[in-house]
């Protein structure tokens, strides 16, 4: 198939990625130039996947990272929105009028001109992949104006507790997880009794750092925190501080490559997911347990369909730090294959690539077919 990816324009799908959905894209399509089909990325400038034909696009400094941590998404939109819009007028505009080109448009963004400008092109199949579950109220209106006049656009989401959230604004047709290519990711067997725990993803508040650090503290482990400052406010009111005052304890590395980041997973004791938000899914947790990493993560979001409690990791209710802490203590009763062999049957690369070359055949049949 020939396929156009659309990824978010935030940040270049190139490493350190920003996040899960960054990584996940990458790897997508890696995967599907692997087995054969003609993929074509559009994403910003700087981007880099290897083997992959990119369409650089630029975009300015003014177009960040939506802040989505915040329910209320009160937020007035601002410069960057605007050109972030137009520039995704200019690839819908370009792929319709280029559709001979493409069998299908595969996007990835999460943001409001993605969905409702993808409207515009009706000569080939368009799929959107939900990354984040129903926090932006203009998001979840365009979905259901788009899905009340009867739009064929196709829409699938990373985890079932993900899907959830739309429920009241329109169906979703798929669910597809997240995969990784576990072949590249090395597998530790063991690990010191008293290794650090290990809290990674971007600084932010639905992340849970702060929990992350008082879990350690209360269980007397030190803890290493990889991840990029997200929300530099946040960070500096309510991270800095606390990892200063924790001294020797707390050691924060910044954002870091992949392989550098499943080094360190692998040299964990546990990794650290106290969310504050209801996670789409959780690439970290999974890459983690691919090295053989048991989970301590509270039970939001799609953790029950990632972590089994007492076989891959442990799952307590939101906000128990007391309890995560106690749970350390039962690290060395989860025997770290297991979490290897749970991630290989649940969430491989193979999985997920087959799932979507699925979803795209029956896309493209149904296309010719009206």
């Amino acid at each position: 198939m020939r396929i156009a990816l659309v990824a978010p324009l935030v940040s270049p799908i190139a490493q350190p990625y920003i996040g899960g959905a960054q990584a996940m894209l990458a790897d997508l399509a890696r995967g599907l130039r692997a087995r054969g089909h003609q993929v074509t990325l559009f994403a910003r400038a700087g981007s880099a996947v290897e083997g992959v034909n990119i369409e650089q696009i630029a975009v300015p400094d003014c177009v960040r990272p939506a802040n989505f941590s915040d329910s209320s998404n009160a937020n007035a939109p601002d410069a960057g929105f605007f050109v972030q819009a137009n520039l995704f007028l200019d690839v819908c505009l370009h792929l319709q009028r280029n559709a001979e080109t493409f069998d299908l448009i595969h996007m990835h963004a999460f943001d409001w001109p993605a969905y409702t400008l993808s409207a515009l092109v009706n000569k080939l199949p368009v799929v959107h992949t939900l990354h984040l579950p129903a926090v932006a109220s203009e998001i979840n209106e365009a979905l259901r104006v788009l899905d009340r006049q009867g739009h064929p656009l196709t829409l699938t989401t990373v985890s079932h507790a993900c899907a959830l959230t739309y429920a009241a604004y329109t169906p979703i047709d798929y669910v597809i997880y997240n995969g990784l290519d576990i072949k590249a990711i090395p597998f530790q067997p063991t690990v010191a009794r008293h290794a650090p725990l290990l809290c990674a993803g971007r600084i932010t508040p639905e992340k849970g750092v702060e929990a992350a650090l008082e879990i350690a503290e209360r269980a007397h482990y030190p803890l290493v925190i990889a991840g990029g400052i997200y929300d530099r406010e946040y960070y500096e009111q309510r991270i800095a501080p606390r990892i200063a005052q924790a001294g020797s304890r707390v050691t924060y590395l910044g954002q870091v490559e992949r392989e550098t980041l499943w080094e360190l997973m692998g040299q964990a004791s546990a990794l650290l997911c106290p969310i504050a938000w209801d996670e789409p899914f959780g690439l970290t947790p999974v890459e983690a347990m691919a090295t053989g990493t048991p989970v301590i993560a509270f039970r939001r979001g799609a953790m029950e369909e990632i972590v089994q409690h007492g076989e891959t990791g442990y799952l307590v209710e939101p906000g128990e730090c007391a309890q995560a802490a106690a749970f350390i203590d039962d690290l060395p009763d989860i025997p770290r294959a297991h979490c290897r062999a749970h991630v290989e049957e649940n969430f491989s690369l193979d999985t997920m690539l087959d799932a979507y070359e699925q979803m795209y055949r029956e896309m493209t049949a149904t296309a010719r077919h009206d």
